[in-house]
C-alpha cells in the first residue's frame, strides 16, 4: 500500500514539475513592423488595409493569419505578440510579413529568420521588405 501511494505521489510530483518548467520555457516574441514609408506614399491605408505575419512554426504556420495592430498610432509601428511552444526552443523560425490591400497581396521578397530561445523577446521595429546587407 505504501509503495503504491509513493509511486502515485512521485508520478503526480513529476507531472507537476514538468508542467511548471515547460510552461515557463515557452518563447514569447513581439514582432514589430514600421509602416511609415507605406503610410507616407499611401500604399498602406489604415482601416482599409491589413498587415499580417506567417511562418513555418505553429501558430504562425496555422491557416489563420496573425494580424499586427498599431498600438501607438503616433509611431506608425504595427505589432503582435506570439507564443511558441517550448518544444520549439532552439528551432529557427522562418517568417514573412504580408500587406493585404483590396488590390493585391504584397509579400516580402526575402524570408526572415529568428532562433526561438525559450524566453521573452521583443524585436526592434523593421521596415517592410527592407533588409540590411
Amino acid at each position: 500500500m505504501k509503495n503504491t501511494l509513493f509511486k502515485y505521489l512521485s508520478s503526480v510530483l513529476f507531472l507537476f514539475i514538468t508542467i511548471v518548467f515547460t510552461a515557463n520555457a515557452q518563447t514569447e516574441v513581439t514582432f514589430k513592423l514600421n509602416l511609415q514609408p507605406q503610410l507616407e506614399d499611401s500604399t498602406f491605408i489604415p482601416g482599409r488595409d491589413r498587415v499580417y505575419l506567417k511562418g513555418n512554426i505553429f501558430p504562425l504556420s496555422n491557416t489563420k493569419n496573425t494580424y499586427l495592430k498599431d498600438v501607438a498610432p503616433i509611431d506608425s509601428v504595427y505589432e503582435t505578440t506570439v507564443n511558441f511552444s517550448a518544444r520549439n526552443d532552439g528551432k529557427a523560425l522562418k517568417y514573412n510579413f504580408f500587406i493585404y490591400t483590396p488590390d493585391k497581396l504584397k509579400k516580402e521578397h526575402r524570408t526572415r529568420s529568428l532562433k526561438l530561445q525559450g524566453k521573452k523577446m521583443e524585436l526592434s521595429p523593421i521596415h517592410f521588405d527592407s533588409f540590411a546587407w
